[in-house]
């Protein structure tokens, strides 16, 4: 059976340097992430990232691969979204590749608590480990 998917783009959360765009399928829901996550945009991406968790998807997974930026409240948004995944029975994935998102990370000792992954297929298969665990 091959599953669906559907893109949305989220016109909220689109100041002038950032998109969002959700991807759902059986399996999981994608939230892919370009540009810039300051001030402007880490509101939205909090609602955004919400909404889509109150869905209660099979997983979860934040693709922050085309990201530029990332600010200290982009950061606060990843660990209360992954805390509010898991408190609700929601695995989830964070993919990131780039040095803007790394390396606050790294340097702030996050990556041991925030499920990185190298890129989304990656992410995915562990993804489906996990639910097979469960």
């Amino acid at each position: 059976m091959l599953a669906t998917s559907t893109e949305v783009e989220v016109p909220h959360v689109v100041p002038a340097r950032a998109r969002v765009v959700v991807t759902t399928t059986a399996g999981h829901t994608a939230v892919a992430v370009t540009g810039d996550l300051d001030l402007s945009v880490t509101s939205s991406l909090h609602e955004r990232l919400e909404a889509e968790l109150s869905r209660r998807p099979a997983a979860l997974v934040l693709d922050l691969a085309g990201v530029t930026f990332c600010s200290a409240g982009a950061l606060a948004v990843l660990l209360d979204v992954v805390t509010t995944a898991h408190a609700r029975g929601v695995p989830c994935a964070i993919v990131a590749t780039d040095r803007a998102v790394l390396r606050p990370i790294r340097l702030l000792r996050l990556d041991r608590v925030l499920p990185l992954h190298a890129d989304r297929a990656e992410a995915e298969d562990w993804l489906s480990l996990v639910r097979r665990l469960r």
